[in-house]
């Protein structure tokens, strides 16, 4: 039986998001384990999922900056 690469295998223990996500969804150890490959498929997914994605942590922090915009206009009219 094929393993999962001992390289792929580090790269998920290093980020807690990314191994939550392959104990969430225990198909992609199968997946991993016959097509070590899509190993860049599945980080993406995962990713995308957890919303851990550079444009998800742009449009947090645009989310923020626009409530302390509106809480700074509503204290200045008071």
């Amino acid at each position: 039986m094929i393993t999962m690469t001992k390289e792929i295998t580090e790269q998920i223990y290093k980020k807690q998001e990314i191994l939550f996500y392959i104990r969430t969804h225990p198909e992609w150890y199968k997946i991993l384990n016959r097509h070590p490959d899509r190993f860049t498929q599945f980080n993406k997914i995962a990713k995308d999922e957890l919303q851990i994605t550079l444009q998800h942590k742009v449009d947090r922090f645009k989310n923020q900056v626009e409530i302390l915009t509106l809480l700074n206009d509503y204290m200045k009219r008071s």
